[in-house]
This record gives C-alpha cells, sequence and structure tokens, in this order.
C-alpha cells in the first residue's frame, strides 16, 4: 500500500493515479467495455417479464475522462441499459474512487433507456439479476479505468445543433370519451401516451419537443478524433423483436459516428446520452404513419440513428476546439418525498390477484402488483442531482425519466450558454413529470415503481440543477 500511494498526487483536491499532466493542459481518454448479459437474462422495458434468446448488437458502457489542471478530473459514462438502479452505480463510483481516484460527485452514470436492455434496477414485473448488476458495476468502472489509462493531451469543443423531425411528444389530449379509466380504476386522466399512429380522436400534443442536438467533441492535439459525447431528448426508437437484445437507436449512431467522424477507428468513441425525454417518442401520430414495430425489425432505429448523426456530424465540423478550459463538478441531493398507496388500497390490491400472480398480463393486475409491492417503498428518497461544467459549456441531470419541459426549463435559467442534459443519470427514480403533467395524468403518473415521486418533485429538482450550475459558473 505504501508503495502504491508514491502514486497518489492531488490534482484539484482530487487524488490521481499515475502521471501528473502538464499544468493548464487539458487532457482526454475514452474506452468502451461490453455489458452484455447472457441469454436468459431477463429484459426490461415492458410491463411482462421476458428473457433474452437472441443478441442482435452488443451492449456497451461507454467512457469519457476529461482533466484541466484548474479543475482536476470529470468522468462520463452512458450504458446501454433501460435503467440503473442507484445502488450498482453507486457500487461503480466506488470502485471508479478506489481505483482512479475520481471522485463519485465528479462521476456521472447514466442509462440509454434502451427497452430491449436487461433490468439493471426494479421495473414492473422485471426483476434485476443481482449477479448481473455486480457485473455491470464492474464494467462501469473498468470502463473509466481504461479510458484514464488511455489520456493524452487534447482539445474539446461544443456545439448545437437541430433535429425536429424526429420528435413528437407522445401525450395527447383526446376527443371526449376516448379516455378510458386508468388500471387503478380512476377516471381522471385528462391526456392518453401513445394514441397509436393515424387515431382521429387524438386532438393536440400536451407538451413541447426539444429538437436541439448537443454535441461535446474531443481531439487530440494532432486533430485526430478521440470522442464524441451527444445529448439528445428522444425516448427510444424500438422494433426489436421480442426477445433479442440491442442497443436500440443509441448504438446505431455510435457505429454512424464512428464511421463519419472517427474514420472507422475503433479508438474513436462514441456515446450517445438521453436528454429529457420521458414524454416524447419518434410516432408521428397526425402523420399516420407506422409504427416502428410495423416496418421490420431495427429498421425505424437504423433511420432515426442515420438522420440524427447527420446532423451531429455537421455540429462537429462547425466546432471550435480549445485546449485549456477549466472542468468542474458537484453533487447535491435532493430529499423528496414519495407518493404511497394507503392501507385500503393495498388491501384491494391483494384482493384482486389471483393465487398465482406471476407475470400477469392483465393491466388492472400488473398495477395490483405494483400497489402491493409499494406498500414497503420509502416514504422519502435521496435524488442526486448533478451539474458539471466544460469551459463555457454547462452539463445538468435529472435521475430518472424528465418530461422534456423540465430540460427547457433548464437551459433557460443556466449561467451557461449551452446547457446540455442528461436523464435517468446516477440513479433510477421513475417518471419526473412536471406539476402540470400530474394534474393531466396518463400514464407516467400512475403510481408504480416506474412513477413515485411527490407531485412536486420536478420543480425541487430543477431548482437544484440550476443551483448547481450557477455555483460552477461563480468558481
Amino acid at each position: 500500500m505504501a508503495t502504491r500511494r508514491r502514486f497518489l498526487t492531488a490534482v484539484g483536491g482530487i487524488p490521481m493515479i499515475g502521471k501528473a499532466q502538464t499544468a493548464g493542459r487539458l487532457r482526454a481518454g475514452a474506452a468502451v467495455a461490453n455489458i452484455t448479459p447472457p441469454l436468459g437474462s431477463s429484459i426490461a422495458g415492458g410491463m411482462r417479464d421476458h428473457t433474452a434468446a437472441d443478441v442482435h448488437d452488443e451492449l456497451h458502457a461507454r467512457a469519457l475522462v476529461l482533466e484541466s489542471g484548474s479543475g482536476g478530473r470529470i468522468a462520463f459514462v452512458v450504458c446501454d441499459s433501460c435503467a440503473i438502479a442507484g445502488e450498482v452505480i453507486a457500487s461503480a463510483k466506488g470502485q471508479v474512487a478506489r481505483y482512479t481516484g475520481i471522485g463519485p460527485d465528479r462521476v456521472l452514470v447514466s442509462a440509454t433507456h434502451s427497452h430491449s436492455a436487461p433490468a439493471a434496477a426494479r421495473l414492473f414485473q422485471s426483476e434485476p439479476d443481482a449477479a448481473y448488476q455486480a457485473f455491470l458495476a464492474e464494467r462501469i468502472s473498468d470502463a473509466v479505468r481504461r479510458a484514464v489509462a488511455h489520456m493524452e493531451p487534447a482539445r474539446v469543443g461544443w456545439g448545437v445543433g437541430k433535429a425536429e423531425k424526429l420528435l413528437f411528444n407522445r401525450r395527447f389530449h383526446m376527443e371526449p370519451g376516448a379516455i378510458q379509466e386508468d388500471p387503478l380504476g380512476r377516471k381522471t386522466d385528462q391526456v392518453l401516451m401513445n394514441p397509436g399512429a393515424g387515431n382521429a380522436k387524438a386532438k393536440s400534443p400536451a407538451g413541447p419537443i426539444d429538437p436541439e442536438v448537443c454535441i461535446l467533441g474531443v481531439e487530440t492535439l494532432a486533430g485526430r478524433p478521440l470522442a464524441v459525447l451527444g445529448s439528445y431528448a428522444l425516448h427510444y426508437v424500438g422494433g426489436v423483436p421480442w426477445r433479442t437484445i440491442s442497443a436500440d437507436y443509441f448504438g446505431v449512431w455510435a457505429s454512424e459516428m464512428q464511421r463519419r467522424v472517427g474514420g472507422g477507428s475503433s479508438e474513436f468513441v462514441a456515446i450517445l446520452a438521453n436528454a429529457c425525454s420521458g414524454d416524447v417518442n419518434n410516432v408521428d401520430v397526425k402523420a399516420k404513419a407506422p409504427a416502428p414495430a410495423r416496418l421490420g425489425a431495427y429498421t425505424k432505429m437504423r433511420e432515426v440513428a442515420a438522420e440524427l448523426a447527420v446532423e451531429a456530424e455537421r455540429v462537429w465540423r462547425g466546432i471550435r476546439f480549445q485546449e485549456n478550459p477549466r472542468v468542474d463538478a458537484q453533487m447535491e441531493w435532493v430529499d423528496l418525498e414519495t407518493r404511497r398507496p394507503s392501507a385500503e388500497e393495498v388491501a384491494a390490491a391483494r384482493a384482486l390477484l389471483p393465487a398465482d400472480a406471476d407475470n400477469v398480463s392483465d393491466r388492472k393486475l400488473i398495477y395490483a402488483k405494483e400497489t402491493v409491492q409499494m406498500e414497503a417503498w420509502p416514504r422519502r428518497v435521496q435524488a442526486p442531482v448533478q451539474a458539471l461544467r466544460i469551459g463555457d459549456l454547462g452539463i445538468a441531470t435529472f435521475p430518472g425519466e424528465a418530461f422534456t419541459e423540465l430540460g427547457l426549463e433548464v437551459k433557460r435559467r443556466s449561467p451557461f450558454q449551452p446547457t446540455f442534459l442528461i436523464e435517468l443519470a446516477n440513479s433510477y427514480l421513475g417518471y419526473i413529470p412536471t406539476v402540470e403533467g400530474h394534474k393531466l395524468g396518463g400514464y407516467e403518473t400512475w403510481r408504480a415503481k416506474s412513477s413515485y415521486l411527490e407531485v412536486d418533485a420536478a420543480p425541487k429538482l430543477v431548482d437544484a440543477a440550476v443551483r448547481g450550475l450557477t455555483a460552477l459558473r461563480g468558481r
């Protein structure tokens, strides 16, 4: 241990392993770790559990580490996963700190939200496998450790483009009589999620979209592309066969960018994070276009990824790279109440469930199971909200599936221009609707493991994100 300590040097208050960097010079490293589970693993993303029988494309944890003399190190890891439990991410961050010295508050770990990836958190009837969760935590750590090992002097830059034609708010105001009671037996919903392409009773979307394509580019001092971190607010695309593992369009985009920007080099790492997309998808209800699943397997995700990559490449080509931006990060833990069922609701749910309620298909039974399970749910949770800066670029996170409007508000109030958003980050606390979204109801608000935070969670999390960005701006 004494020998190892001789290689620890304090940089920006964070211990670092390895050679000290040149003062004032940015260094960067990127790496990829495979996180594909074995066949037979539970796949999350549906209300019913199902297990993997095939792998269309491998799943990965993609990491980027940046280091500056003025601010120490920060790390990003984006995983091809539906959602990752907070305890898994905490374990991964603990390993990262142990092996690299990068503190937990300076590591951002998020999920893309592929609906064809294994369960890494409790989601409806898909229970995570403890062995896979341990494996995932270790591989997240491995990705960061490898990125650190690959660090070299570098330049970074950023830019913002637009891809409006790929996004549609999926919550709709409907014609009278078109909305039925919810699976909890209430008749209070004023909007319907995913009314279906060509539904004549769909009147107007209940929220906005955020078409910004946010790009952070990294290259070596010689001008060789090293990595790209993108942020885009699209929930997922789908079109994956039921029992097949896939990274969805996020993985296709990474391959497209590797070809377009990285020259096909395996050393170039492309990373696409999900921005605030809890209420959007790729289905144009008004255009009567078929849903992705009806176009043939993988067709729509390839189209979306290719179109998004064209715009991302255009933004990359216009980036002005710089060698000495300040990098910094901080975390705030926000105390939130949870919405839990009453004793009467739990009793009614128990009475509704059959003796064998394993992997039920009826929605009322599914939500009855959720109600019974949530009897033991905590009354309060700690929600992590992270803020990071890279020069004049700000990045803020949400610990769940945040409505688009929340990301737009953070951007509007942020002292950094531009500001990127990354959701499903550092924990999974379900959907984060706006306060108005709760009033309108709909799937994203139905109490379950997928939606249980207090009604006022959104403004508290937005305020925390803005506080974090403001604090970083003032350092």
